[in-house]
């Protein structure tokens, strides 16, 4: 993931954490004071698809030297890779973890996918799919047929999210998929709360 990404988010309307990238440790740290803290800093690199598998994700930094001393250690960690930078961004909130993907299928087009997101995705395999593009009433279908919906409707004394929110994202997801036409797309994780939901982090291939 790169900025371009959160870009591209932006461009169609999802709303994405506030962040910076950064080159160095006294970058990252003016950033980390300026986003407000608790942060998160993710590596920027091509071999980092997957960050958390290769420690390429610091997250709840809590200080100014806390912020320069995480962007050192990513820095070292990928010392021999290409390295665009590190990504300083806002914390997100305690909400539901959502994946949204998309893949070009020859017979299809571009396929939407909503599941149950986070580092377990592989795990729990709870997923939907639509042809693009979808409407909000797909949207909304697509979030019923979750076998973990009831965790998006309050389960254990969680607040429900917002499916509005979530739906519309779904709605621009699609057609984002649509106008791009990447070969594979993922939101992970779409953190979804009772506010809203925002896209923590994206992976694009063209």
């Amino acid at each position: 993931m790169d900025n371009t990404g959160f870009r591209l988010l932006s461009k169609y309307g999802i709303a994405i954490p506030e962040y910076r990238v950064v080159k160095t440790p006294r970058e990252a740290g003016e950033a980390a004071r300026k986003i407000g803290f608790p942060v998160a800093m993710k590596i920027l690199s091509p071999s980092a698809l997957h960050k958390s598998d290769k420690e390429g994700v610091i997250l709840e930094i809590g200080d100014r030297a806390g912020a320069e001393e995480a962007c050192g250690a990513l820095l070292r960690r990928f010392s021999g890779e290409k390295i665009e930078g590190v990504l300083v961004q806002r914390m997100g909130g305690g909400g539901a973890e959502l994946i949204v993907g998309g893949k070009r299928d020859a017979q299809f087009g571009q396929l939407l996918m909503l599941g149950i997101g986070g580092i377990f995705v592989e795990i729990y395999k709870d997923v939907v799919f639509r042809v693009c593009p979808i409407t909000k009433e797909d949207a909304c279908q697509m979030i019923s047929e979750l076998k973990a919906r009831k965790i998006l409707e309050g389960a254990r004394g969680r607040k429900p999210v917002d499916k509005e929110a979530l739906a519309s994202a779904l709605v621009s997801v699609s057609k984002l998929l649509e106008k791009e036409n990447p070969s594979e797309f993922d939101i992970n994780p779409l953190i979804a709360d009772e506010k809203g939901c925002v896209a923590v982090d994206v992976r694009i291939l063209r």
